[in-house]
């Protein structure tokens, strides 16, 4: 049977805290321990939830706005753009896209102090409510983009477009701050019409 290497490190460990004689040793040896241990910090994320509804939203005709809202009063949004060269009605391969924190393929989770609508992402100029609290940006990561027909029950007659997205090693910053969404993220399943 094969030993885990940290178990055995840590039994060292204990092996020499009890051979230590100092008594006041001892006592600033298991602070010290005690310090390290509760000093982590979470960064202070103002994250409520990152629970979103399945339903992926479309805005735009060339280049797109598409949007999830959370679960959570619909107070936070994970938005994602992209042009026409990846959300398209043809079975072409996609290249996968780079994160960017600005231009046209960028990924960015925004908290909002009240509720959103469809007007937000969908107005050409963006209204100046609800406030945004927080906006993180996507700084590195990719986007992959898979295109396939959805058929009528012929087989044979394309009624639309189903668009499958996913963000891989996307990382999002605000500030001094860094969020790591999970290595590959289903950002979801987005139907569109006929060509």
């Amino acid at each position: 049977m094969k030993t885990n290497p940290l178990l055995l490190q840590l039994k060292k460990c204990f092996n020499q805290f009890k051979q230590i004689e100092s008594f006041k040793m001892k006592k600033v040896l298991l602070l010290l321990i005690m310090f390290l241990g509760f000093s982590c910090d979470d960064g202070d994320l103002d994250i409520s939830s990152f629970e979103f509804e399945d339903e992926v939203n479309l805005c735009g005709t060339k280049d797109y706005t598409l949007y999830r809202l959370s679960t959570n009063e619909q107070r936070e949004a994970l938005i994602v753009t992209l042009t026409d060269q990846q959300i398209r009605k043809d079975e072409d391969i996609v290249l996968p896209v780079n994160v960017t924190a600005s231009g046209a393929y960028t990924v960015t989770y925004r908290l909002f102090d009240d509720q959103l609508t469809d007007d937000y992402f969908c107005a050409s100029v963006p209204p100046v409510e609800p406030t945004v609290l927080k906006d993180w940006r996507g700084v590195s990561g990719t986007i992959f983009v898979e295109n396939q027909p959805i058929y009528d029950t012929d087989g044979e007659t394309i009624t639309g477009w189903r668009h499958y997205i996913v963000l891989i090693d996307v990382v999002l910053e605000v500030d001094d701050q860094e969020l790591k969404l999970d290595e590959t993220f289903v950002y979801g399943t987005l139907d569109t019409g006929p060509a």
